[in-house]
């Protein structure tokens, strides 16, 4: 029997990840907010006639604030692809779950037959950026030759 990975657990890490994308994003926010607020401090001060030196400075920790949130931003991004490729995965597995228990439920008689048509559609569906082995497409071929053998003319 194949072991199947216990689909709460896999909620629960896709909750995870879910929520520490969300934590990321809100950092970057808060982090362009704090920047921007620090660059228009910044350049009021410079146009100040009293603190010129403390403005050129503060624009230049704005500046690099931005900097910072930029990073950020980009890390969030990675974040995020990750978790929808993630998500796309989850999804997959619970429907081969879901089919494989319909399978099951089915009358004896036509089970057998279902459960290769199953396993052949679960085979040749499209994975993202993966191609099929040739080892699996010789033997898929000889699992469909085979059965094209045993059945009744």
């Amino acid at each position: 029997m194949i072991a199947i990975p216990d689909l709460k657990k896999l909620e629960n890490y896709y909750d995870i990840n879910q929520t520490h994308a969300n934590w990321s994003f809100w950092a970057s926010l808060c982090s362009v907010v704090a920047g921007l607020t620090t660059l228009l401090i910044g350049v009021f001060l410079v146009y100040s006639k009293n603190a010129s030196e403390a403005g050129v400075v503060t624009t230049v920790a704005g500046v690099l604030t931005e900097f910072i949130a930029a990073g950020f931003f980009y890390l969030y991004n990675k974040n995020l692809k990750q978790l929808n490729l993630f998500y796309e995965k989850l999804v997959k597995l619970q429907d081969t779950m879901l089919a494989i228990e319909l399978v099951n439920q089915l009358p004896e008689n036509i089970r057998m037959n279902m459960l290769e048509t199953t396993i052949s559609m679960l085979l040749t569906r499209n994975e993202p950026k993966s191609n099929m082995s040739p080892e699996l497409i010789k033997a898929y071929t000889e699992a469909i030759q085979s059965r094209e053998r045993t059945r009744p003319s």
